[in-house]
């Protein structure tokens, strides 16, 4: 849902449509979800489920980098719990020396 709305905000060739779908996303949509998602986070521990590192943390973190893209801003600069969950996946080793031998892209 959210990367559908992300798309319609950098796809749209009529500037008046991006911007009329984008501004309820970035300051209603995401704002509601990330808030949420930042509570949950809160709760468990710095994970977003059972207090520990779960495939729901694995996936987050893999995404955010694609929906970071397409917002064209870091989504979680205001959400500390959640740069925790990024922090702490990217710090698991595998994955960590998977980002820093992988292809660089724009991404």
């Amino acid at each position: 849902m959210i990367d559908n709305k992300l798309h319609c905000t950098t796809t749209k060739e009529n500037k008046s449509i991006k911007d009329a779908k984008a501004g309820p996303l970035f300051n209603e949509t995401l704002p509601f979800y990330l808030e949420k998602l930042d509570s949950l986070v809160k709760k468990n521990d710095g994970y977003l489920v059972l207090g520990r590192l779960t495939w729901a943390d694995v996936y987050f973190v893999a995404i955010l980098d694609y929906l970071n893209s397409m917002a064209k801003k870091e989504l979680i600069a205001n959400y500390a719990n959640l740069q925790n969950v990024k922090a702490n996946v990217e710090a698991i080793p595998n994955v960590k020396a998977w980002i820093a031998k992988r292809p660089k892209d724009s991404l």
